[in-house]
């Protein structure tokens, strides 16, 4: 049949260029009122070069769209779209790009430059694709048949058994089958939901392959090759999410497979049960002691049934799994008191052990102590020469050293000094140390010297002076002082091991010569 031109249904003046879903087919200078009447913005133009009507005497006809190069732009009219811009995903003209896109400049594809043109191999790729695509719903759509079927005569199968069970233990039993045949019948109903999703999903799936791979043909018969670039840029992504759903269908929705199994020994327990129900008597008339209508069970009077008898035997077992776990419990707690004594045992061994060695250390040092103190009371009672005076120690923590200050007032000579009765003169002497462990030691050796006279002496000219032992008044270099210091108390039977560490380092006392003699006279 030979085409021809259809006149625009709006003006009935000019060709049509188009067909609006709303108005018919529309020429150009309508199709330009439909973009810049207001009333017209829900409106759905499609334009055309030509219409064909269908050689079998249809009226729909076939549309031969322009490229995309070739329509105008929707924000300029008189400018061709011959631009995309990939940020925007939209189709721009050069006054878009210079006005609206300038930041999107590098992602502005020109599709003139590009010389976009039909890619048969882009093509046969995306019909390849479509190809796969629809074997995967044909085979998912076999599959799901095939389940259905399978399922179905299953179902059936099992329906039948438990009518046949059902029959055979009579009322009771056909009240707990009907619970099962209802869960067949629920399972299978479920299956047949599964198909229709199933179904329902493949023939979407179907359509658009089909829809795409009409596109892919209207494009390439009628060399649309930037309607094809456009279509190709999200192809694969498309074709992947179909993919993507047809497995997440596959794997969500599954057919619910079941059987129907006879338990046999249950159902030997029952029918052995059912012979018991009606339980048979013989009835006698005479015995040999006279008596008469006796009557003699020919089975065992059973008072309880095999559930009741089931859960005492759990009852026994659990109360045997208990006892068992309680006798182990004692047994570790045992385990751990004797441990606990032993460790116990050990540990009073241990203190027991170290109060012996300290008893023997105490009696050592008390034994040294004695033997020093028996050495120096003969020395002291022969060679003491140091007047009576007193010693002040202080603690100047702002400073942070000791202070000891010796002070010996004027007097006479005593008979245990080398010119009894003559005068001489007194005087105060003054030392420093700093305020830590080894200062606190010396201290206390400073005063064990003095009060064992062996620190000062009367000079020549009857003036009290050191006698050998050094005090820190300035000028000295304190750790050689240090040094000097603890030969020189060594030197003068002072040590470490003769000191009261104990002693309170803070204080004042007086050192009398003549008493001290005369006490380790009388000892």
């Amino acid at each position: 049949m030979a085409s021809k031109q259809n006149q625009c249904e709006i003006c009935f003046k000019e060709n049509a260029v188009g067909h609006c879903e709303t108005c018919g087919d529309v020429g150009e200078n309508c199709v330009d009122i439909h973009k810049k009447g207001k009333v017209f913005q829900t409106h759905t133009v499609v334009l055309y070069e030509a219409v064909k009507m269908h050689e079998d005497g249809g009226d729909k006809p076939n549309i031969f769209m322009r490229d995309i190069t070739e329509e105008k732009c929707k924000q300029h009219p008189t400018e061709r779209a011959i631009f995309l811009c990939n940020v925007h995903e939209s189709m721009i003209c050069g006054r878009c790009l210079h006005s609206e896109h300038i930041p999107c400049v590098k992602e502005v594809v020109d599709l003139l430059k590009e010389g976009i043109t039909i890619d048969c191999e882009k093509v046969n790729t995306m019909k390849s694709l479509l190809m796969e695509v629809k074997d995967e719903i044909l085979l998912l759509k076999n599959e799901a048949e095939q389940s259905k079927d399978n399922y179905k005569k299953t179902a059936d199968k099992c329906v039948q058994d438990c009518m046949e069970l059902g029959n055979t233990i009579k009322r009771r039993v056909d009240e707990l089958t009907s619970g099962i045949r209802d869960g067949i019948t629920d399972k299978q109903n479920e299956n047949l939901t599964i198909h229709s999703h199933i179904s329902k999903l493949c023939d979407e799936k179907t359509k658009w392959c089909d829809d795409e791979d009409s596109k892919i043909d209207n494009f390439v018969d009628n060399n649309l090759a930037g309607h094809l670039y456009l279509m190709s840029r999200h192809f694969e992504k498309e074709a992947s999410d179909v993919r993507s759903h047809l497995k997440e269908m596959k794997h969500k929705h599954t057919f619910k497979g079941f059987d129907f199994k006879e338990n046999n020994v249950i159902l030997k327990c029952l029918f052995e049960d059912l012979d018991e129900v009606c339980e048979q008597q013989d009835e006698v008339t005479g015995s040999d002691d006279g008596n008469s209508n006796d009557v003699f069970a020919s089975t065992p009077k059973i008072n309880k049934t095999r559930r009741e008898l089931t859960v005492l035997l759990n009852q026994a077992k659990d109360e045997l799994d208990n006892s068992e776990k309680t006798r182990k419990q004692f047994e570790q707690k045992l385990l751990k008191a004797k441990q606990d004594i032993e460790k116990s045992e050990n540990v009073q061994k241990e203190l027991y052990d170290e109060l012996e060695r300290v008893k023997q250390d105490l009696y050592h040092s008390e034994k040294e102590r004695a033997d020093v103190k028996a050495q120096l009371s003969p020395l002291q009672a022969i060679k003491w020469t140091q007047p009576t005076g007193t010693i002040t120690v202080t603690d100047k923590y702002l400073w942070d050293k000791i202070e000891l200050v010796f002070t010996f007032p004027d007097g006479i000579q005593t008979a245990h000094h080398p010119s009894p009765g003559s005068s001489y003169k007194g005087d105060t002497f003054t030392g420093h140390l700093r305020r830590n462990t080894e200062g606190e030691l010396l201290c206390r050796m400073l005063k064990a010297a003095f009060r064992t006279g062996v620190m000062f002496n009367l000079g020549k000219d009857g003036k009290v002076v050191l006698d050998g032992i050094s005090l820190l008044t300035g000028g000295w270099d304190y750790i050689k002082y240090i040094r000097t210091l603890k030969a020189e108390l060594a030197a003068k039977g002072i040590t470490e091991a003769i000191t009261d560490q104990t002693e309170k380092l803070e204080g004042t006392f007086a050192v009398d010569g003549l008493s001290l003699l005369e006490a380790a006279r009388s000892s």
